[in-house]
């Protein structure tokens, strides 16, 4: 029997208690219970269905990794593969420097794009290198990326990077933020943001199998755009920060209570904002609960009332959408937009129990199983 349609929210959250008014820091206890409020998608976002063109040569396998002013960034099918759609999904070129040889890469780790330039950037965590190469595919040059994991854009020079490698290749390794050159990735700016004790917290799970120890981790996103520059998330402090262009770093939310107070650590993440609510999710580790070992809570935080509520995004076109997650795809995006994709498989199977309306109905009539997925863009208002 096939898999419900899974409509997967991706926005990237954020977190608040008291409300916030000014500069005031914005105080949350993350043991507080909350109550449900269901919101309407519409009221909180404009939504655009980007049906991505179905050419043979262009399957996409990935999340999308690049939403950009013209262009949508996928990784593809084949190993190393990186397909370049236009903003309307129409396929235009594809590229692969797969390999162990030179200019090549041997793993996807992000991407980026800087239009002005007219450069594609593939980041390869494991040969600590980021490689550029034009919008048609040819090699341009590549310098080394340190233990940087995530890199996204900042400026027309720069990359904001989180330079961590996970503690399964250096679990001594304390990670940090800097900016560093598009050119030839020197550093630029070093960006302190104060742990709260010394103790490098993880959100990773490491378990003893039959064939050695095993580590697990969940979804962690350090660097979230806002409407004034970024929003950085390090799971070791207590405060989360923004950093703006001006590179003003300011303390936006603090915790309680103090993560080292805790037995058993829980994290706050923060990303999208809309005029009226700040979205935020909680998470913790068990490692004894193998089916759900990252148990999360997400939370909207009303920015009119300083009430926070547990929340349920209902979309018109789709109510019986189950809503996974308001952080799963992680790309570069810009401010203010989250994205998730749906199956074109899934979405023929709500179409024909009559689940489906709107403009994802009219989609749903022109689409096969095995068809590329349907984008879902977020513009929160």
């Amino acid at each position: 029997m096939k898999k419900p349609l899974l409509l997967l929210m991706i926005t990237c959250l954020f977190g608040c208690v008291s409300k916030n008014t000014n500069n005031d820091i914005i105080k949350i206890d993350i043991t507080a219970r909350h109550s449900i409020e269901q919101l309407n998608l519409k009221d909180i976002a404009d939504v655009e269905y980007i049906k991505l063109g179905n050419d043979s040569d262009f399957i996409a396998r990935s999340r999308p990794l690049v939403y950009s002013d013209n262009y949508i960034l996928i990784t593809g099918a084949k190993s190393g593969e990186i397909l370049i759609f236009n903003r309307q999904g129409i396929p235009i070129k594809k590229f692969s420097h797969f390999g162990n040889g030179p200019h090549e890469y041997n793993y996807i780790t992000n991407l980026c794009i800087d239009e002005k330039r007219a450069e594609i950037f593939v980041h390869d965590v494991f040969f600590q290198k980021m490689f550029v190469y034009n919008l048609s595919g040819e090699f341009i040059r590549e310098f080394a990326s340190g233990d940087g994991r995530f890199i996204y854009n900042f400026d027309d020079d720069s990359f904001i990077v989180y330079n961590t490698i996970t503690n399964r290749i250096d679990p001594e390794l304390k990670p940090y933020f800097t900016l560093i050159s598009k050119i030839d990735g020197h550093i630029i700016k070093k960006i302190t943001v104060p742990f709260s004790s010394d103790r490098k917290y993880d959100l990773a799970a490491t378990k003893k199998g039959s064939g050695g120890n095993f580590t697990y981790s969940a979804v962690h996103h350090p660097i979230i755009r806002n409407s004034d520059g970024y929003t950085l998330n390090e799971l070791s402090s207590d405060t989360i920060y923004k950093l703006s262009h001006g590179l003003k770093l300011t303390p936006f939310i603090t915790r309680t209570p103090p993560i080292s107070t805790m037995s058993t650590p829980v994290f706050l993440q923060c990303g999208v904002e809309s005029s009226k609510y700040i979205f935020l999710t909680k998470v913790s580790v068990n490692e004894n609960d193998e089916q759900n070992m990252f148990p999360e809570t997400n939370w909207a935080y009303n920015k009119e009332s300083g009430e926070i509520s547990e929340y349920e995004i209902i979309n018109d076109d789709y109510p019986d959408a189950e809503i996974l997650s308001s952080y799963i795809v992680n790309c570069d995006i810009q401010a203010g937009y989250g994205m998730s994709r749906i199956s074109a498989e899934g979405l023929l199977e709500a179409h024909k129990e009559g689940k489906v309306h709107g403009k994802l109905k009219d989609i749903a009539t022109s689409i096969k199983e095995e068809d590329n997925y349907i984008i879902v863009l977020y513009k929160f208002k």
